[in-house]
Formats: structure tokens, C-alpha cells, sequence
């Protein structure tokens, strides 16, 4: 920095004997320090990288002076001087014996910092924030944060445009006497108040939806610290392929901002269809697959509709319709439904109702109620029942913090979400072995996801889930199923049963773009499946591992994923190919 240098007297000079610049590059064999009193030579040889038996490096030599110069100014001797010479050559020149000669000069320490300018801001309340003190020692690169710091606290109250720069340091020095007085000066520039925001590049979704969603109102201060969250905010949403960093502006009506957004295309369609051979000697395979029909910005409002229809095999199949309403009458409240419907094999037909409401008490961290209603009906082709027509109501709550920096690709941060549920379990015809006509029922759901990135464009994520089911009388019906495109890579879908189960994914991606990449997993599952009386089953426990690697793209359909897994056990001919549209509801 130009006002850094006025303070140096003289600079450094390297004296190089005629016969060193005909040296070609010989070996360091001594170094001898000379002139230092304030640091030893143990001291400044720990700041240089040139050592003995290393060759000499005129470029070296020069990062080393500057060192031990960065030295000497931490303790405020800035008219220190540093010559490198050549004491002597080996008589073939390929060895050099060098000395460092150093004059440390005055120590000077700093007498007072004063400040021009500020009003908004006391002098005191600016220097609270320093770590540049009275008494202490000038350091270029601490006062340059502590201005920032000073510019952040003049953003937090409403000056976005405040600057502030060194007007003069004053040497004042006598013979017992060595001090700098810094001046600082500071220009508050005017008050910004949020009188206005502008929303452009919104084809589809209303401007008054974007503008809640940035939790900033009107005539509020400017507040750097809020406004620098908008983007991660609405990129939350999942409709928009950019958001621009928001500009604040002056205008004849006061401060504003101005949001610049892409849309992207929030209705998705995702079809996939697949055959699963035959696994006995008595038939033919069956026809798989999925249907995923998401509309995620209903009317230009961020309402939400989901539809998906999945088909495993010949026998077993399901169906989910969701809804979310936000921010009901303009509150933070969002209020969802669920209707879900599996058939599995021929023994039953399990459908369940679930309504949710979540109060978003941050922009990540909610906490929800949940109410829903199971029913379980058996097949009446069945001659023994295995499982019993029954009825469960359940009433819980639902906890969820996201940090993530976005919903379909992060590159850092937290997803977490738990879930318990109680209530009780009435039958209305019981399977064989059947001890009575309610029971009560506990559920409890975790799931966390964490992102953080190693290296450029490259992120490692690892995801925990859990599930669990206890009752006084557990059925088939009651138990957690999973396994596949979503759950555990390297299986069929919904091959693993259990009342406990869990799984956890490890993925390490390469970014080919914002929502794009490639990347290697490993999958782990655990269930534990309790015995049933009905069924004469023993308890049994499985652990099981997948492994692979896949790709995800963004797509003009939405995120779609495909993989390529290997179950325990299995060769390369016995992989799966596992493909999914990813959709955040």
C-alpha cells in the first residue's frame, strides 16, 4: 500500500560479489544472521524458506526478505532494513557461505486512531470492533478487516453506501518517544430505506409471492445481513434456475432492491417402465414401473400437486396424491395433505390420510402438527387372514431445519427432519392369533442429510434414516418397506422389511454443473423384522450393502437421476439400474 511505503526510510539492497552472478545455482552451505537483537536467529530462520544445503534462489531469496521484513513490522519496527550478501565462495564455486545483515531500527507502537466523518456511528462504538488498539502494533492486513468491519456495521443499519479509507499516519518520534497516530476518514453516505423492491425476469410466478418469500418488509432498513440470504431463500422454492445477487438503488421515491430471477420449469413429468423376470419356473415376468406427475407452481402461487403411481411387480403397487397450500392467509403457515394407497401382494390394501400444517418459524426451521388415519384391509380372496382389518389414528409432531445452499444440488449444509407420532390401533376383524381389539402405537422418523465440499466443484454427502414402529400388536401391515432407487441402491424396490429399519447413503459428487453431476456411492440398510405368530415367522435381522455409481442432470422433465448398483454378493451381470426423478415437495 502507497501510505505503507512512506513509512519505510530506505530499501532493501542486495550486494552480490562479481563472482556470484557467475555462480550458476551453488549449494547454501552457511547462513549467518547478523545485527538482530529483537528475534534470534532460531526466530527469523523459522520465517525463511532458503536453508543450508539448499540451492541458492535469487527469486527465494527476495520471498525470504520480505518474511523476515513481515517480521519486524509485527512488532512495529517498520524502518527495519534487511542486505543478503555472499561472505565467501568455495574455490569452484558450488557452495556459498551467506550472511543476513539486518537493522531493526525503532519499535513503534501506535499512539491513537482518530475518525473523521462518523455520526450515525460513535467514534467508540467503531473501535470497539477493532483488534488495531492503542499500545498495540500496526498491521496492514488486520487494520484493512477492521475497516470492514466498520463498512458490514454501517450495511447492518442502513448505509449501504458508507466508505471508509486511511486519510494519514503521523510519525511522532523523539528520543524516548516512537508512535503512529492513524487518522481514519468516513464517509456515511446516505440512509437506505426498503421504500420499494422490483422483481424482474418472473414470467409465471407473482412478484407478491417472491417478495414474501424473501422475509423483507417494506420501509425497513437496509440490512446486509438479510438481504445477502434472499437468494438462498428463493432458490428453496425449486422454480427458479438463478437468482441474481439483490442491488440496492436510489430513487425518487427512497431505497430499493432489485431481485432479477429465472424461472425454471416447475411442472415435471417422469415416466419410467421396466420388466422384472420371472423368479420361479412358473410363469413369466412382469411389467414395472413409475409415473411422476409434480406441478410445482400452481397458478404462479408456489401451491404445490403431486401425483405418483409406482408398480413393483404383478402384485404389489401405489399410489400418492400430495398438496401443499403456503403461507395461508399470508402467515408463515403451510398447510399440506396426503393420500397414499399401497397393494401389496394379494393380502392387503393399505391406505392412509394425513393432513399437516408447519409453522415456519425461520426460513429453516419449521415445526409442524400431523394428523392421519391408516386403514388396512385385507384381501377377501384370502381363506387365513394374515393381517386384520383395522383402523389407526395418530396425532404428532414434525421438526425440520434445512441449511442447505439448495434443495436439489447443495454444496454445504443441514437437512434435518424428525417425526413422532402416537396414538392407537383399533381392528374390526382379526387375522388368526389375534389377542384383542386395540393396541396402542408409537412411530418415530428420522432423517438427515449433510453436504460439505472438499475440493473445487466436488461434494461428499451423507444422508442417516431411520424408522421405527413399536404397538402392542404389530402386523404386516404395520412394517417400514424400502430398498431401491431412493433408499438402498443395489436392490429390487421395497425388498427389505422390517418395524425398524434404517439406511444410509454416502455419496462423493464431481459438479458438471449447477445441478448436475456425476458421482460413486456406498448404501447401507439395516431391518429388523420381529416374529409373527400369524405367519409362524422367527425374528430375523438384516444388514446389507450396495454400492455403484450414477449420474443426475437437469433436465427440461426435472432432476433426473439414474445409477448403475451392485448389491452383496452380486457380479457385474446382476447390477441394477436404478432411475428416478428427484422432486422436493
Amino acid at each position: 500500500m502507497i501510505w505503507m511505503r512512506r513509512l519505510c526510510l530506505s530499501y532493501l539492497i542486495f550486494l552480490f560479489t562479481p563472482v556470484f552472478l557467475h555462480a550458476g545455482q551453488p549449494t547454501i552451505h552457511s547462513i549467518r544472521f547478523t545485527g538482530n537483537r529483537v528475534f534470534s536467529d532460531r526466530e527469523i530462520a523459522g520465517r525463511t524458506i532458503t536453508a543450508i544445503g539448499s540451492r541458492l534462489s535469487m527469486q527465494q531469496l527476495s520471498a525470504d526478505r520480505e518474511s523476515i521484513l513481515g517480521l519486524y513490522h509485527e512488532r512495529g519496527y517498520y524502518f527495519s532494513n534487511v542486505r543478503l550478501m555472499s561472505e565467501m565462495f568455495s574455490s569452484d564455486s558450488s557452495s556459498v557461505d551467506l550472511v543476513v545483515d539486518i537493522y531493526e531500527g525503532d519499535s513503534y507502537t501506535i499512539s491513537a486512531i482518530l475518525l473523521a466523518g462518523n455520526s450515525h456511528l460513535s467514534t467508540e462504538q467503531i473501535l470497539q470492533t477493532f483488534e488495531t488498539r492503542v499500545g498495540g502494533f500496526l498491521d496492514t492486513t488486520v487494520l484493512g478487516q477492521d475497516i470492514g468491519r466498520v463498512l458490514a456495521a454501517y450495511e447492518r443499519v442502513g448505509y449501504p453506501f458508507a466508505s471508509a479509507d486511511v486519510r494519514d499516519i503521523v510519525i511522532s518520534s523523539d528520543v524516548s518517544f516512537h508512535a503512529l497516530t492513524i487518522s481514519l476518514s468516513v464517509d456515511e453516505g446516505p440512509r437506505v430505506m426498503i421504500d420499494e423492491i422490483r422483481i424482474t425476469g418472473n414470467k409465471e410466478t407473482k412478484s407478491e409471492v417472491i417478495v414474501r418469500e424473501m422475509r423483507i418488509g417494506l420501509h425497513e432498513p437496509f440490512n446486509e445481513e438479510t438481504v445477502v440470504k434472499i437468494p438462498d431463500r428463493l432458490n428453496r422454492m425449486n422454480i427458479f434456475t438463478s437468482v441474481k445477487e439483490p442491488q440496492v438503488f436510489l430513487g425518487k421515491n427512497g431505497g430499493g432492491l432489485l431481485i432479477a430471477v429465472e424461472e425454471g420449469n416447475a411442472n415435471t413429468f417422469d415416466g419410467v417402465l421396466g420388466y422384472v423376470p420371472s423368479s420361479g419356473t412358473d410363469g413369466g415376468g412382469s411389467l414395472s414401473g413409475m409415473v411422476n406427475v409434480t406441478l410445482g407452481n400452481l397458478f404462479g402461487t408456489a401451491r404445490k400437486l403431486n401425483v405418483r403411481w409406482q408398480r413393483d411387480d404383478a402384485q404389489s403397487q401405489e399410489m400418492t396424491l400430495q398438496y401443499l397450500e403456503p403461507w395461508v392467509v399470508s402467515l408463515p403457515l403451510n398447510i399440506g395433505g396426503v393420500f397414499h394407497q399401497r397393494k401389496q401382494d394379494s393380502l392387503y390394501v393399505r391406505r392412509e390420510f394425513e393432513a399437516k400444517a408447519d409453522l415456519l418459524l425461520t426460513e429453516s426451521f419449521s415445526v409442524g402438527g400431523i394428523l392421519s388415519q391408516e386403514e388396512i384391509i385385507p384381501s377377501s380372496t384370502i381363506f387365513v387372514q394374515a393381517v386384520s382389518n383395522s383402523h389407526t389414528l395418530t396425532t404428532g409432531i414434525d421438526i425440520h431445519y434445512d441449511t442447505r445452499d439448495d434443495a436439489l444440488s447443495p454444496t454445504h449444509g443441514v437437512n434435518y427432519r424428525t417425526r413422532y407420532q402416537i396414538g392407537s390401533k383399533r381392528f374390526s376383524g382379526l387375522a388368526i392369533g389375534g389377542n384383542g381389539d386395540a393396541a396402542s402405537v408409537q412411530k418415530v422418523s428420522l432423517d438427515v442429510d449433510g453436504y460439505g465440499q472438499t475440493f473445487d466443484r466436488q461434494v461428499v454427502a451423507i444422508g442417516l434414516h431411520g424408522r421405527q414402529t413399536t404397538s402392542g400388536r404389530l402386523e404386516l401391515g404395520d412394517l417400514y418397506r424400502f430398498g431401491g432407487t431412493n433408499t438402498l441402491r443395489g436392490y429390487r424396490e421395497n425388498t427389505f422389511i422390517g418395524s425398524r429399519v434404517a439406511w444410509m447413503n454416502i455419496e462423493y459428487r464431481f459438479l458438471l454443473a449447477r445441478r448436475s453431476f456425476f458421482f460413486g456411492f456406498v448404501d447401507m440398510g439395516y431391518a429388523d423384522l420381529p416374529a409373527d405368530d400369524v405367519r409362524h415367522t422367527e425374528a430375523k435381522t438384516q444388514f446389507n450393502i450396495g454400492y455403484g455409481i450414477g449420474i443426475r442432470l437437469e433436465t427440461s422433465l426435472g432432476n433426473i437421476g439414474m445409477s448403475f448398483a451392485l448389491g452383496q454378493g452380486d457380479s457385474f451381470t446382476q447390477g441394477k439400474i436404478h432411475i428416478g426423478l428427484v422432486n422436493q415437495f
